[in-house]
Protein backbone atom coordinates (compact mmCIF):
# COMPACT_ATOMS: atom_id res chain seq x y z
CA UNK A 1 0.00 0.00 0.00
CA UNK A 2 1.51 3.12 -1.11
CA UNK A 3 2.26 5.64 2.03
CA UNK A 4 0.14 8.45 0.86
CA UNK A 5 -2.92 6.36 1.23
CA UNK A 6 -3.59 6.81 4.83
CA UNK A 7 -3.55 10.51 4.24
CA UNK A 8 -5.62 10.55 1.03
CA UNK A 9 -8.26 8.67 2.77
CA UNK A 10 -8.32 10.83 6.24
CA UNK A 11 -8.85 13.71 3.12
CA UNK A 12 -11.12 12.57 1.60
CA UNK A 13 -13.02 11.46 4.50
CA UNK A 14 -12.54 14.99 6.20
CA UNK A 15 -14.09 16.68 3.00
CA UNK A 16 -17.05 14.26 3.54
CA UNK A 17 -17.80 14.91 7.02
CA UNK A 18 -17.37 18.80 6.86
CA UNK A 19 -19.64 18.33 3.53
CA UNK A 20 -22.36 16.54 5.27
CA UNK A 21 -21.71 18.80 8.63
CA UNK A 22 -22.93 22.01 6.24
CA UNK A 23 -25.65 20.28 5.34
CA UNK A 24 -26.77 18.79 8.45
CA UNK A 25 -26.18 22.60 9.55
CA UNK A 26 -28.53 23.74 6.84
CA UNK A 27 -31.00 21.54 7.72
CA UNK A 28 -31.01 23.04 11.69
CA UNK A 29 -30.87 26.59 10.31
CA UNK A 30 -34.46 26.13 9.17
CA UNK A 31 -35.73 24.85 12.27
CA UNK A 32 -36.89 28.18 13.44
CA UNK A 33 -38.46 28.91 9.99
CA UNK A 34 -42.45 29.91 10.24
CA UNK A 35 -44.79 26.75 8.93
CA UNK A 36 -44.92 29.34 5.77
CA UNK A 37 -41.63 28.22 4.87
CA UNK A 38 -42.74 24.10 4.98
CA UNK A 39 -46.33 24.44 3.31
CA UNK A 40 -43.98 26.58 0.11
CA UNK A 41 -41.99 23.14 0.19
CA UNK A 42 -44.88 21.45 0.17
CA UNK A 43 -46.70 23.02 -2.45
CA UNK A 44 -43.27 23.15 -4.37
CA UNK A 45 -43.66 19.19 -4.70
CA UNK A 46 -47.34 18.99 -5.40
CA UNK A 47 -46.81 21.62 -8.11
CA UNK A 48 -43.91 19.69 -9.86
CA UNK A 49 -44.97 16.32 -9.82
CA UNK A 50 -48.53 17.36 -11.34
CA UNK A 51 -46.46 20.09 -14.24
CA UNK A 52 -43.66 17.36 -14.80
CA UNK A 53 -46.31 14.51 -15.09
CA UNK A 54 -48.41 16.50 -17.30
CA UNK A 55 -44.98 17.56 -19.61
CA UNK A 56 -43.75 13.90 -19.87
CA UNK A 57 -46.94 13.01 -21.84
CA UNK A 58 -48.33 16.11 -22.88
CA UNK A 59 -47.23 15.37 -26.83
CA UNK A 60 -48.44 11.64 -26.29
CA UNK A 61 -51.42 12.77 -25.27
CA UNK A 62 -52.49 15.06 -27.87
CA UNK A 63 -51.33 12.40 -30.93
CA UNK A 64 -52.92 9.57 -28.89
CA UNK A 65 -56.57 11.37 -27.46
CA UNK A 66 -56.88 14.01 -30.17
CA UNK A 67 -55.33 12.57 -33.39
CA UNK A 68 -52.52 15.33 -33.94
CA UNK A 69 -49.53 14.54 -35.49
CA UNK A 70 -45.42 15.62 -34.60
CA UNK A 71 -45.47 18.16 -35.98
CA UNK A 72 -49.19 19.52 -34.09
CA UNK A 73 -48.85 18.49 -31.30
CA UNK A 74 -45.29 19.99 -30.70
CA UNK A 75 -46.51 23.29 -31.66
CA UNK A 76 -49.10 22.89 -29.34
CA UNK A 77 -46.72 22.01 -26.67
CA UNK A 78 -44.59 24.71 -27.56
CA UNK A 79 -46.91 27.72 -27.57
CA UNK A 80 -48.20 26.37 -23.83
CA UNK A 81 -44.47 27.32 -22.82
CA UNK A 82 -44.56 30.15 -24.52
CA UNK A 83 -47.17 31.63 -23.53
CA UNK A 84 -47.17 30.48 -19.72
CA UNK A 85 -44.34 33.56 -20.63
CA UNK A 86 -46.15 35.92 -22.19
CA UNK A 87 -48.87 35.63 -19.14
CA UNK A 88 -45.78 36.01 -17.07
CA UNK A 89 -44.44 39.18 -18.09
CA UNK A 90 -48.19 40.79 -17.14
CA UNK A 91 -48.78 38.43 -14.04
CA UNK A 92 -45.28 39.46 -12.66
CA UNK A 93 -46.51 42.81 -11.55
CA UNK A 94 -49.73 41.24 -10.48
CA UNK A 95 -47.37 39.51 -7.92
CA UNK A 96 -45.64 42.29 -6.92
CA UNK A 97 -49.35 44.16 -6.18
CA UNK A 98 -51.24 41.01 -4.61
CA UNK A 99 -48.63 39.43 -2.70
CA UNK A 100 -47.72 35.79 -2.44
CA UNK A 101 -50.72 34.64 -1.04
CA UNK A 102 -53.44 35.73 -3.03
CA UNK A 103 -51.44 35.00 -6.14
CA UNK A 104 -50.85 31.02 -4.84
CA UNK A 105 -54.91 30.87 -3.88
CA UNK A 106 -55.98 32.34 -7.60
CA UNK A 107 -53.16 30.22 -9.44
CA UNK A 108 -53.75 26.66 -8.31
CA UNK A 109 -57.50 27.24 -8.35
CA UNK A 110 -57.28 27.63 -11.76
CA UNK A 111 -54.78 24.71 -12.26
CA UNK A 112 -56.73 22.32 -10.09
CA UNK A 113 -60.15 23.44 -12.90
CA UNK A 114 -58.15 23.29 -15.64
CA UNK A 115 -56.44 19.85 -15.24
CA UNK A 116 -60.07 18.53 -14.01
CA UNK A 117 -61.08 20.04 -17.26
CA UNK A 118 -58.30 18.54 -20.10
CA UNK A 119 -58.90 14.40 -17.72
CA UNK A 120 -62.59 14.91 -18.90
CA UNK A 121 -62.41 16.38 -22.11
CA UNK A 122 -62.69 14.73 -25.63
CA UNK A 123 -63.00 18.12 -27.58
CA UNK A 124 -60.05 19.82 -29.60
CA UNK A 125 -61.35 23.23 -28.80
CA UNK A 126 -62.15 22.98 -25.23
CA UNK A 127 -57.80 21.33 -24.86
CA UNK A 128 -56.96 24.45 -26.82
CA UNK A 129 -58.76 26.39 -24.50
CA UNK A 130 -57.05 24.58 -21.23
CA UNK A 131 -53.55 24.37 -22.69
CA UNK A 132 -53.52 27.82 -24.21
CA UNK A 133 -55.12 30.24 -21.76
CA UNK A 134 -56.36 28.78 -18.61
CA UNK A 135 -53.18 26.90 -17.80
CA UNK A 136 -50.91 28.71 -18.61
CA UNK A 137 -51.90 30.97 -16.28
CA UNK A 138 -52.30 28.82 -13.42
CA UNK A 139 -48.46 27.91 -14.11
CA UNK A 140 -47.21 31.16 -14.17
CA UNK A 141 -48.88 32.56 -11.13
CA UNK A 142 -47.13 29.41 -8.98
CA UNK A 143 -43.85 29.11 -10.89
CA UNK A 144 -42.59 32.29 -9.68
CA UNK A 145 -44.71 33.04 -6.93
CA UNK A 146 -42.98 30.18 -4.60
CA UNK A 147 -39.59 31.48 -5.49
CA UNK A 148 -40.60 34.72 -3.82
CA UNK A 149 -42.23 32.85 -1.03
CA UNK A 150 -38.96 31.24 0.11
CA UNK A 151 -37.08 34.53 -0.16
CA UNK A 152 -39.70 36.36 2.12
CA UNK A 153 -39.44 33.36 4.81
CA UNK A 154 -36.04 32.99 5.31
CA UNK A 155 -33.15 35.38 6.65
CA UNK A 156 -29.67 36.41 5.07
CA UNK A 157 -28.18 33.41 6.91
CA UNK A 158 -30.18 30.46 5.41
CA UNK A 159 -31.86 31.40 2.36
CA UNK A 160 -29.08 29.62 0.51
CA UNK A 161 -29.88 26.74 1.81
CA UNK A 162 -33.03 27.23 1.76
CA UNK A 163 -33.74 27.69 -1.93
CA UNK A 164 -31.21 24.25 -2.51
CA UNK A 165 -33.90 22.81 -0.56
CA UNK A 166 -36.66 24.26 -2.76
CA UNK A 167 -34.87 22.94 -6.00
CA UNK A 168 -34.33 19.74 -4.40
CA UNK A 169 -38.37 19.43 -3.36
CA UNK A 170 -38.93 20.13 -7.56
CA UNK A 171 -36.98 17.37 -8.09
CA UNK A 172 -38.21 14.79 -5.96
CA UNK A 173 -41.67 15.49 -7.67
CA UNK A 174 -40.57 14.68 -11.05
CA UNK A 175 -38.17 11.82 -9.76
CA UNK A 176 -41.99 10.28 -8.60
CA UNK A 177 -43.36 11.54 -11.61
CA UNK A 178 -41.25 9.34 -13.89
CA UNK A 179 -41.58 5.91 -12.22
CA UNK A 180 -44.90 6.65 -12.39
CA UNK A 181 -45.27 7.35 -16.39
CA UNK A 182 -44.16 3.63 -16.88
CA UNK A 183 -46.08 1.97 -14.11
CA UNK A 184 -49.13 3.17 -15.72
CA UNK A 185 -48.11 2.45 -19.00
CA UNK A 186 -47.74 -1.01 -18.49
CA UNK A 187 -50.99 -1.38 -16.52
CA UNK A 188 -52.98 0.75 -19.37
CA UNK A 189 -50.67 -0.77 -22.43
CA UNK A 190 -53.28 -1.18 -25.11
CA UNK A 191 -55.92 0.45 -23.50
CA UNK A 192 -55.45 3.82 -25.67
CA UNK A 193 -58.54 4.46 -27.50
CA UNK A 194 -59.09 2.86 -31.29
CA UNK A 195 -61.23 5.62 -32.36
CA UNK A 196 -58.89 7.97 -32.71
CA UNK A 197 -57.38 8.13 -36.29
CA UNK A 198 -53.75 8.01 -36.89
CA UNK A 199 -53.24 12.16 -38.36
CA UNK A 200 -49.48 11.65 -38.94
CA UNK A 201 -49.81 12.89 -42.20
CA UNK A 202 -52.52 14.93 -41.93
CA UNK A 203 -51.90 18.77 -43.02
CA UNK A 204 -54.84 19.98 -41.83
CA UNK A 205 -55.73 20.79 -38.47
CA UNK A 206 -59.28 19.84 -37.33
CA UNK A 207 -60.96 21.54 -34.10
CA UNK A 208 -63.92 18.93 -33.98
CA UNK A 209 -64.41 16.26 -31.81
CA UNK A 210 -62.12 13.15 -32.41
CA UNK A 211 -62.97 10.54 -30.05
CA UNK A 212 -66.17 8.77 -30.00
CA UNK A 213 -66.42 8.33 -26.51
CA UNK A 214 -64.52 9.24 -23.37
CA UNK A 215 -61.89 6.35 -22.44
CA UNK A 216 -59.60 6.36 -19.45
CA UNK A 217 -55.85 6.03 -20.89
CA UNK A 218 -52.52 6.08 -20.03
CA UNK A 219 -52.12 9.86 -20.41
CA UNK A 220 -55.54 10.34 -19.00
CA UNK A 221 -54.74 8.53 -15.51
CA UNK A 222 -51.66 10.33 -15.48
CA UNK A 223 -53.61 13.80 -15.73
CA UNK A 224 -55.46 12.77 -12.76
CA UNK A 225 -52.90 12.35 -10.29
CA UNK A 226 -52.05 15.44 -11.40
CA UNK A 227 -55.74 16.85 -10.47
CA UNK A 228 -55.57 15.05 -7.36
CA UNK A 229 -52.17 16.96 -6.24
CA UNK A 230 -53.52 20.03 -7.16
CA UNK A 231 -56.37 19.45 -5.15
CA UNK A 232 -54.46 18.85 -2.21
CA UNK A 233 -52.13 21.95 -3.02
CA UNK A 234 -55.82 24.36 -2.84
CA UNK A 235 -55.99 23.17 0.45
CA UNK A 236 -52.48 24.32 1.63
CA UNK A 237 -52.46 27.64 -0.50
CA UNK A 238 -55.61 28.38 1.27
CA UNK A 239 -53.25 28.21 4.51
CA UNK A 240 -50.13 30.67 3.76
CA UNK A 241 -50.42 33.56 5.18
CA UNK A 242 -48.81 37.14 3.80
CA UNK A 243 -46.05 37.71 5.65
CA UNK A 244 -42.02 37.55 5.93
CA UNK A 245 -39.16 36.75 8.15
CA UNK A 246 -38.38 39.80 10.30
CA UNK A 247 -34.84 41.03 9.10
CA UNK A 248 -33.99 42.86 12.30
CA UNK A 249 -33.59 39.52 14.12
CA UNK A 250 -30.68 36.90 14.48
CA UNK A 251 -30.67 33.56 13.52
CA UNK A 252 -30.86 31.84 17.09
CA UNK A 253 -29.13 28.15 17.11
CA UNK A 254 -31.52 25.29 18.00
CA UNK A 255 -30.20 24.56 21.43
CA UNK A 256 -30.66 28.11 22.26
CA UNK A 257 -34.17 28.45 24.46
CA UNK A 258 -33.74 32.19 24.13
CA UNK A 259 -36.65 34.19 22.38
CA UNK A 260 -35.67 35.13 19.00
CA UNK A 261 -35.58 38.92 18.29
CA UNK A 262 -35.33 41.45 21.33
CA UNK A 263 -38.24 42.96 23.73
CA UNK A 264 -41.72 43.64 21.90
CA UNK A 265 -40.35 43.62 18.72
CA UNK A 266 -40.02 39.72 17.75
CA UNK A 267 -42.79 39.77 16.00
CA UNK A 268 -44.13 43.00 14.82
CA UNK A 269 -46.13 43.87 12.12
CA UNK A 270 -46.41 46.70 9.75
CA UNK A 271 -49.65 47.68 10.52
CA UNK A 272 -49.96 47.44 13.92
CA UNK A 273 -47.95 46.77 17.32
CA UNK A 274 -50.70 45.24 19.54
CA UNK A 275 -49.36 41.63 19.05
CA UNK A 276 -52.72 40.81 16.91
CA UNK A 277 -52.09 38.33 14.38
CA UNK A 278 -55.41 39.22 12.22
CA UNK A 279 -52.56 39.31 8.85
CA UNK A 280 -49.64 39.38 10.43
CA UNK A 281 -47.36 36.31 12.49
CA UNK A 282 -50.38 34.59 14.10
CA UNK A 283 -48.61 34.24 17.34
CA UNK A 284 -49.97 35.85 20.19
CA UNK A 285 -47.52 38.14 22.27
CA UNK A 286 -48.24 35.06 24.99
CA UNK A 287 -47.35 32.09 23.36
CA UNK A 288 -43.57 33.03 24.70
CA UNK A 289 -42.74 29.19 24.15
CA UNK A 290 -44.04 29.44 20.35
CA UNK A 291 -41.91 32.48 19.74
CA UNK A 292 -38.56 31.14 20.89
CA UNK A 293 -39.35 28.21 18.50
CA UNK A 294 -39.54 30.25 15.03
CA UNK A 295 -38.26 33.24 13.29
CA UNK A 296 -39.79 36.54 14.36
CA UNK A 297 -41.83 37.12 11.56
CA UNK A 298 -43.95 40.38 10.74
CA UNK A 299 -46.99 41.31 7.83
CA UNK A 300 -45.75 42.21 4.39
CA UNK A 301 -47.44 44.64 2.48
CA UNK A 302 -46.93 44.65 -1.57
CA UNK A 303 -45.06 46.95 -3.20
CA UNK A 304 -47.82 48.29 -5.26
CA UNK A 305 -47.71 50.54 -8.48
CA UNK A 306 -48.52 50.32 -11.80
CA UNK A 307 -47.43 47.47 -14.54
CA UNK A 308 -45.89 50.38 -16.57
CA UNK A 309 -44.19 51.54 -13.95
CA UNK A 310 -42.65 48.60 -12.36
CA UNK A 311 -41.19 47.69 -15.74
CA UNK A 312 -39.96 50.96 -15.85
CA UNK A 313 -38.26 50.66 -12.98
CA UNK A 314 -37.05 47.18 -13.44
CA UNK A 315 -35.18 48.00 -16.75
CA UNK A 316 -33.80 51.08 -15.48
CA UNK A 317 -31.87 49.20 -12.47
CA UNK A 318 -28.48 48.80 -12.93
CA UNK A 319 -26.75 45.67 -13.86
CA UNK A 320 -30.43 44.74 -15.76
CA UNK A 321 -28.45 44.63 -19.04
CA UNK A 322 -26.27 42.54 -17.88
CA UNK A 323 -28.62 40.27 -16.22
CA UNK A 324 -31.05 39.99 -19.48
CA UNK A 325 -28.24 38.97 -21.30
CA UNK A 326 -27.12 36.29 -19.39
CA UNK A 327 -30.74 35.13 -19.59
CA UNK A 328 -30.60 35.27 -23.18
CA UNK A 329 -27.31 33.93 -24.10
CA UNK A 330 -28.58 30.40 -21.95
CA UNK A 331 -31.49 30.13 -24.21
CA UNK A 332 -30.16 27.61 -26.47
CA UNK A 333 -28.56 25.20 -23.60
CA UNK A 334 -32.33 25.45 -21.62
CA UNK A 335 -33.83 24.32 -24.73
CA UNK A 336 -32.41 20.75 -24.00
CA UNK A 337 -34.58 20.25 -21.24
CA UNK A 338 -37.62 21.10 -23.71
CA UNK A 339 -36.17 18.00 -25.44
CA UNK A 340 -35.53 15.98 -22.93
CA UNK A 341 -39.79 16.43 -22.12
CA UNK A 342 -41.29 17.00 -25.65
CA UNK A 343 -38.22 14.62 -27.65
CA UNK A 344 -37.36 11.82 -26.55
CA UNK A 345 -40.22 9.98 -24.97
CA UNK A 346 -41.33 9.83 -28.78
CA UNK A 347 -38.24 9.18 -30.04
CA UNK A 348 -37.76 6.19 -27.15
CA UNK A 349 -41.02 4.53 -28.10
CA UNK A 350 -40.23 4.97 -32.00
CA UNK A 351 -36.77 3.14 -31.68
CA UNK A 352 -36.93 0.74 -28.77
CA UNK A 353 -40.94 0.12 -28.04
CA UNK A 354 -43.69 1.18 -26.51
CA UNK A 355 -42.92 -0.90 -23.24
CA UNK A 356 -39.13 1.06 -22.94
CA UNK A 357 -38.85 2.42 -19.84
CA UNK A 358 -39.14 6.15 -20.69
CA UNK A 359 -40.26 7.48 -17.49
CA UNK A 360 -37.09 5.62 -15.71
CA UNK A 361 -34.57 6.90 -18.32
CA UNK A 362 -35.99 10.32 -17.61
CA UNK A 363 -36.33 9.95 -13.39
CA UNK A 364 -32.57 10.35 -13.77
CA UNK A 365 -31.98 13.09 -13.89
CA UNK A 366 -34.04 14.20 -10.74
CA UNK A 367 -32.56 11.74 -8.48
CA UNK A 368 -28.79 13.16 -9.68
CA UNK A 369 -29.78 16.56 -9.05
CA UNK A 370 -31.30 15.79 -5.85
CA UNK A 371 -27.67 13.81 -5.03
CA UNK A 372 -25.27 16.64 -6.53
CA UNK A 373 -26.58 19.88 -6.10
CA UNK A 374 -26.54 19.67 -2.28
CA UNK A 375 -22.87 18.37 -2.64
CA UNK A 376 -21.73 20.79 -5.57
CA UNK A 377 -23.09 24.10 -4.32
CA UNK A 378 -21.32 23.09 -0.99
CA UNK A 379 -18.22 22.52 -2.58
CA UNK A 380 -18.28 25.69 -4.59
CA UNK A 381 -20.03 28.28 -2.16
CA UNK A 382 -16.73 30.77 -2.75
CA UNK A 383 -17.00 30.58 -6.70
CA UNK A 384 -19.15 33.19 -8.47
CA UNK A 385 -22.29 32.23 -9.68
CA UNK A 386 -21.55 33.57 -13.39
CA UNK A 387 -18.28 31.15 -13.36
CA UNK A 388 -20.33 28.09 -12.48
CA UNK A 389 -23.20 29.02 -15.83
CA UNK A 390 -20.15 29.55 -17.73
CA UNK A 391 -18.70 26.10 -17.62
CA UNK A 392 -21.94 24.11 -16.40
CA UNK A 393 -23.50 25.26 -20.03
CA UNK A 394 -20.56 23.41 -21.67
CA UNK A 395 -21.34 20.22 -19.90
CA UNK A 396 -25.28 20.31 -20.40
CA UNK A 397 -24.74 21.29 -23.92
CA UNK A 398 -22.14 18.30 -24.96
CA UNK A 399 -24.80 15.78 -23.38
CA UNK A 400 -26.74 15.63 -26.66
CA UNK A 401 -24.03 14.49 -28.70
CA UNK A 402 -23.86 10.92 -26.88
CA UNK A 403 -27.29 10.45 -28.99
CA UNK A 404 -26.00 12.14 -32.27
CA UNK A 405 -23.41 8.85 -31.74
CA UNK A 406 -25.55 6.40 -30.62
CA UNK A 407 -29.54 5.48 -31.26
CA UNK A 408 -29.59 2.97 -28.14
CA UNK A 409 -30.48 2.85 -24.27
CA UNK A 410 -27.46 3.59 -22.96
CA UNK A 411 -26.93 6.83 -24.86
CA UNK A 412 -30.16 7.91 -23.77
CA UNK A 413 -28.97 7.17 -20.06
CA UNK A 414 -25.84 9.00 -20.70
CA UNK A 415 -27.30 11.57 -21.95
CA UNK A 416 -29.24 12.57 -19.09
CA UNK A 417 -26.70 11.33 -17.24
CA UNK A 418 -24.31 14.41 -18.61
CA UNK A 419 -27.36 16.41 -18.59
CA UNK A 420 -27.78 16.78 -15.19
CA UNK A 421 -24.18 17.13 -13.97
CA UNK A 422 -24.20 20.12 -16.14
CA UNK A 423 -27.27 20.98 -14.42
CA UNK A 424 -25.95 20.75 -11.33
CA UNK A 425 -23.31 22.93 -11.83
CA UNK A 426 -24.79 25.70 -13.56
CA UNK A 427 -28.48 25.89 -12.71
CA UNK A 428 -29.05 26.93 -9.54
CA UNK A 429 -26.47 29.46 -9.73
CA UNK A 430 -28.45 31.10 -12.42
CA UNK A 431 -31.44 31.52 -9.67
CA UNK A 432 -28.70 32.56 -7.07
CA UNK A 433 -27.75 35.29 -10.01
CA UNK A 434 -31.21 36.21 -10.58
CA UNK A 435 -32.55 36.56 -6.69
CA UNK A 436 -29.06 39.00 -5.89
CA UNK A 437 -30.36 41.40 -8.67
CA UNK A 438 -33.69 41.65 -7.49
CA UNK A 439 -35.13 44.52 -5.20
CA UNK A 440 -37.64 43.61 -2.38
CA UNK A 441 -40.91 43.65 -3.25
CA UNK A 442 -39.80 43.65 -7.06
CA UNK A 443 -39.13 39.91 -6.99
CA UNK A 444 -42.47 38.62 -9.16
CA UNK A 445 -41.34 40.87 -12.16
CA UNK A 446 -37.36 39.55 -11.88
CA UNK A 447 -38.96 36.43 -11.60
CA UNK A 448 -40.76 36.80 -14.15
CA UNK A 449 -38.62 38.13 -16.87
CA UNK A 450 -35.95 35.32 -15.74
CA UNK A 451 -38.12 32.67 -16.83
CA UNK A 452 -38.95 33.99 -20.03
CA UNK A 453 -35.91 32.59 -21.95
CA UNK A 454 -36.94 29.19 -20.43
CA UNK A 455 -40.63 28.85 -21.79
CA UNK A 456 -39.97 31.03 -24.60
CA UNK A 457 -37.71 28.60 -25.55
CA UNK A 458 -40.97 25.89 -25.79
CA UNK A 459 -42.32 27.33 -29.19
CA UNK A 460 -39.60 27.26 -31.14
CA UNK A 461 -38.08 23.63 -29.81
CA UNK A 462 -42.00 22.66 -29.74
CA UNK A 463 -42.04 23.03 -33.25
CA UNK A 464 -38.71 21.98 -34.38
CA UNK A 465 -39.23 18.59 -32.28
CA UNK A 466 -42.30 17.95 -34.13
CA UNK A 467 -40.43 18.83 -37.47
CA UNK A 468 -37.11 16.82 -36.73
CA UNK A 469 -39.54 13.76 -35.18
CA UNK A 470 -41.30 13.94 -38.30
CA UNK A 471 -38.65 13.76 -40.67
CA UNK A 472 -36.56 12.08 -39.10
CA UNK A 473 -37.77 9.63 -36.84
CA UNK A 474 -41.54 8.91 -37.86
CA UNK A 475 -43.63 6.85 -36.16
CA UNK A 476 -44.53 4.74 -39.23
CA UNK A 477 -42.10 3.44 -41.96
CA UNK A 478 -42.55 2.57 -45.30
CA UNK A 479 -41.31 -0.63 -47.02
CA UNK A 480 -37.47 0.37 -47.55
CA UNK A 481 -37.43 3.48 -45.10
CA UNK A 482 -35.45 3.99 -42.15
CA UNK A 483 -35.24 6.48 -39.36
CA UNK A 484 -32.23 8.78 -39.36
CA UNK A 485 -32.41 9.87 -35.55
CA UNK A 486 -28.73 10.64 -35.23
CA UNK A 487 -29.43 13.05 -37.60
CA UNK A 488 -31.66 14.36 -35.50
CA UNK A 489 -29.67 15.17 -32.48
CA UNK A 490 -27.25 16.36 -34.46
CA UNK A 491 -29.14 19.09 -35.63
CA UNK A 492 -30.14 19.57 -31.82
CA UNK A 493 -26.42 19.38 -30.52
CA UNK A 494 -25.29 21.95 -32.62
CA UNK A 495 -28.08 24.16 -31.89
CA UNK A 496 -27.64 23.71 -27.86
CA UNK A 497 -23.49 24.57 -27.80
CA UNK A 498 -24.61 27.80 -29.01
CA UNK A 499 -24.84 29.14 -25.90
CA UNK A 500 -21.55 28.50 -23.82
CA UNK A 501 -19.77 29.37 -26.64
CA UNK A 502 -21.58 32.76 -26.97
CA UNK A 503 -20.90 33.54 -23.47
CA UNK A 504 -17.50 32.26 -23.56
CA UNK A 505 -16.85 35.31 -26.55
CA UNK A 506 -18.98 37.67 -24.15
CA UNK A 507 -17.46 37.26 -21.09
CA UNK A 508 -15.60 40.30 -20.97
CA UNK A 509 -19.13 42.06 -20.71
CA UNK A 510 -21.59 40.22 -18.45
CA UNK A 511 -18.91 39.37 -16.14
CA UNK A 512 -17.66 43.34 -15.61
CA UNK A 513 -20.23 43.53 -12.70
CA UNK A 514 -17.97 40.90 -10.96
CA UNK A 515 -14.45 42.63 -10.85
CA UNK A 516 -14.19 44.24 -7.61
CA UNK A 517 -16.18 47.76 -8.50
CA UNK A 518 -17.15 49.68 -4.95
CA UNK A 519 -20.50 49.82 -3.40
CA UNK A 520 -23.86 49.04 -5.32
CA UNK A 521 -22.29 49.00 -8.39
CA UNK A 522 -20.24 46.07 -7.61
CA UNK A 523 -22.18 43.67 -9.55
CA UNK A 524 -24.99 41.07 -9.14
CA UNK A 525 -22.44 38.42 -8.03
CA UNK A 526 -21.65 41.11 -4.85
CA UNK A 527 -24.87 40.13 -3.38
CA UNK A 528 -25.94 36.63 -3.53
CA UNK A 529 -28.64 34.98 -1.70
CA UNK A 530 -26.54 34.02 1.66
CA UNK A 531 -25.95 37.73 2.73
CA UNK A 532 -24.19 40.36 1.46
CA UNK A 533 -20.69 39.33 0.55
CA UNK A 534 -17.67 41.47 -1.11
CA UNK A 535 -15.44 40.16 -4.25
CA UNK A 536 -11.89 40.39 -3.86
CA UNK A 537 -9.75 42.24 -6.61
CA UNK A 538 -6.80 39.66 -6.41
CA UNK A 539 -8.46 36.28 -6.28
CA UNK A 540 -12.44 36.55 -7.07
CA UNK A 541 -13.38 34.66 -4.36
CA UNK A 542 -16.18 35.65 -1.89
CA UNK A 543 -15.03 36.38 1.63
CA UNK A 544 -17.36 37.79 4.39
CA UNK A 545 -17.85 41.19 5.00
CA UNK A 546 -16.27 43.01 7.73
CA UNK A 547 -19.38 43.27 10.19
CA UNK A 548 -19.04 39.24 10.16
CA UNK A 549 -16.42 37.40 11.56
CA UNK A 550 -15.89 34.41 10.35
CA UNK A 551 -14.70 32.73 13.65
CA UNK A 552 -17.81 33.79 15.69
CA UNK A 553 -20.01 32.68 12.80
CA UNK A 554 -19.20 29.00 13.12
CA UNK A 555 -19.14 28.90 17.19
CA UNK A 556 -22.61 31.33 17.45
CA UNK A 557 -24.95 30.07 14.76
CA UNK A 558 -25.51 26.89 12.50
CA UNK A 559 -23.13 26.97 9.01
CA UNK A 560 -25.29 27.18 6.16
CA UNK A 561 -24.17 25.91 2.57
CA UNK A 562 -25.04 28.38 -0.36
CA UNK A 563 -27.44 25.95 -2.18
CA UNK A 564 -29.85 28.13 -4.61
CA UNK A 565 -32.44 26.92 -6.61
CA UNK A 566 -31.82 26.81 -10.50
CA UNK A 567 -34.15 25.99 -12.87
CA UNK A 568 -37.60 25.46 -13.20
CA UNK A 569 -37.35 23.44 -15.60
CA UNK A 570 -40.60 24.43 -17.06
CA UNK A 571 -41.25 25.47 -14.02
CA UNK A 572 -39.43 24.75 -12.29
CA UNK A 573 -40.97 24.60 -12.67
CA UNK A 574 -40.58 22.37 -14.53
CA UNK A 575 -37.43 25.79 -12.42
CA UNK A 576 -38.45 25.28 -13.06
CA UNK A 577 -40.55 23.90 -18.97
Amino acid sequence: MSPTTPTSQSSCSSILRNQYQKVTSGFSSLSNSPPELWKAYLLKFLDSYAYFSFSLVFTLFLSNEFGMNDIQAGTIYGAWGALITIFGLFTGTVIDNLGVATCLRIGFVLSFVTRLTLFLCTSRTVLLACTLVALPLGNCLGIPVLTVGIRRYTNEENRGFAFGLFYVVMNIGALVAGPLVDILTIYYNGGETEDVQDSSNDDEFEAEIVPSTWVMTTNRAIILSGVVANFFAVGVAFSVREIKVDASTKTQPPSDSAVVGTGNNNLSSSNSNDGSDDEGDGFPETATSNRSKIHAVKSFQPLTGSSFQILSETVRTPNFRRFLLVCLLTLNVRMVFRHLDGTLPKYMIREFGADTPKGLVYSINPALIIILVPIITAATTRVPPLVMIHYGTYVSAMSVFFLAFSTSVTACILFVITLSVGEALWSPRLYDFTMSVAQEGREGTYMALSSAPLFLAKLPVGFLSGVLLSRYCPEHLEEGEARHSKTMWWIIGLSTIVSPIMITVLWDYISSGDRGKSGDSGGIATRISTGERVLRDDDDIYFPNEEEDVEDSYQNRPLTTNISLPRVRGQEQHTLT
